[in-house]
């Protein structure tokens, strides 16, 4: 897949959050290669990286420069990488922003969230040992069927590449987190049972989600996504999850602070 990097100087780097447990985020790129068809971000992004989700990021080059003076000055808190897009998709490989952003953030005593999709992430992993007193690190798992994930996280890393990440941070001392969100309709819960199994030999919380119909979902696999989401009676299935989790002494936790 061919992809449009555009490359731009911006203002801020933190930005605010109303999210529960997080008080700033981070987000080095607009946009994301992996091209997963429920994103919600493309919603919330310009014009052409949302029209044409996937193929066309915008690399803040100069933010971890802006994150550095903004500290001097910023009240502490929680910051999170990324809400808007995935911090170690595959630009990260060749660009380092997430990298340097880390550093910047663990060498003011900042406690830093990271949330992903891949297992780039390993590539930190010198920093994140060094300070397990202040990171978290949790990985997106949606399902497990590597043919199903592929085809609506067409360019992420596979959940088994994600899962093996998620056991070495965790064997490293690193606290861990799965957030299964959003919960795909229609999914087998034996499915979900297993991923919710994962969480729990990992000592890894497990944040879930409702799949959200956005306005994006008008046609193809993810329009059949949105229609099955809406006849889905969402307590009941976050009921079902929840007993799950108790079953195996996982910690549930609705995203967003509801249900």
């Amino acid at each position: 897949m061919g992809v449009r990097v555009i490359r731009k100087s911006v203002r801020r780097a933190l930005s605010r959050s109303n999210l529960p447990g997080v008080d700033f985020t981070i987000n080095p790129y607009t946009g994301c290669t992996h091209g997963c068809i429920y994103c919600y971000a493309r919603s919330y992004c310009q014009k052409e990286v949302g029209e044409n989700w996937g193929s066309v990021v915008i690399v803040k080059e100069n933010i971890p420069e802006v994150l550095g003076k903004e500290l001097r000055r910023r009240p502490s808190g929680r910051v999170v990488l990324s809400t808007m897009t995935d911090p170690y998709q595959p630009l990260e490989k060749e660009e380092e922003l997430t990298r340097r952003i880390l550093e910047i953030l663990l060498i003011n005593g900042c406690k830093v969230g990271i949330q992903t999709k891949s297992d780039l992430v390993l590539r930190d992993m010198d920093l994140l040992s060094q300070n397990l007193n202040l990171v978290d690190v949790g990985f997106t798992i949606t399902m497990l069927d590597k043919d199903f994930a592929r085809k609506i996280e067409p360019y992420a890393p596979s959940p088994q590449r994600r899962i093996r990440a998620l056991e070495r941070l965790s064997d490293e001392g690193v606290r861990t987190w799965i957030f299964m969100g959003p919960v795909i309709p229609g999914v087998d819960e034996k499915e979900i049972e297993e991923i919710v199994e994962i969480a729990g030999k990992t000592s890894s919380s497990l944040y879930y989600d409702k799949f959200r119909v956005k306005g994006f979902m008008k046609s193809g696999f993810v329009a059949e996504m949105a229609e099955k989401a809406a006849k889905t009676d969402w307590k009941e299935l976050s009921q079902r999850i929840n007993k799950i989790c108790e079953k195996y002494g996982v910690k549930a936790i609705p995203a967003f602070g509801n249900v």
